[in-house]
């Protein structure tokens, strides 16, 4: 399960610890400071954790604060294949998505809050100049997970399957 900090609604989760003399809002802004500084040299510093989905393991980054939701995938050069990036919602809500300034195709996937697949935009095209096409949801979504292109049509995902947080 997909385990946040329970102090911080949907913020950076915190690592857990055995010690209980260690002061754990000192250790997340260790970790924070760290993350920050470390973050020029690999162009992003997102929490990342694994997910199943129709049995393959992908690890993926996430993007829970708004910042991190709207910087998404952006100005990236690639998405290599096992990996991507999920997007949490603290509550259910209709989404809309665009791949503006993203270098790659994607595929976009769409999870209820029982983390049950609903439905998929596949192959999106990368978009470098406005107006760019905006993916939208009617239903509420709790869980975005964005792939690399050609993902989708691989696993044979169908409505219903659900994905699992390690």
């Amino acid at each position: 399960m997909l385990k946040l900090h329970p102090d911080r609604k949907l913020e950076r989760p915190c690592l857990p610890t055995q010690d209980p003399f260690v002061n754990i809002p000192r250790v997340c802004s260790n970790i924070l400071a760290m993350a920050l500084l470390l973050a020029p040299l690999t162009g992003h510093a997102l929490e990342t954790t694994e997910v199943i989905l129709a049995g393959e393991h992908f690890q993926v980054e996430l993007a829970v604060s708004r910042e991190e939701k709207q910087q998404g995938l952006m100005h990236r050069d690639q998405l290599p294949d096992g990996t991507g990036m999920l997007f949490i919602y603290a509550i259910p809500q209709p989404t809309r998505f665009w791949n503006r300034n993203v270098r790659f195709p994607i595929d976009i996937l769409y999870f209820d809050k029982n983390r049950a697949f609903l439905r998929a935009d596949t192959r999106v095209p990368s978009c470098s100049e406005s107006p760019c096409p905006v993916y939208q949801t009617v239903q509420r979504i709790k869980y975005v997970l964005e792939l690399p292109a050609g993902t989708l049509e691989r696993l044979e995902l169908q409505p219903g399957q659900r994905i699992t947080f390690r």
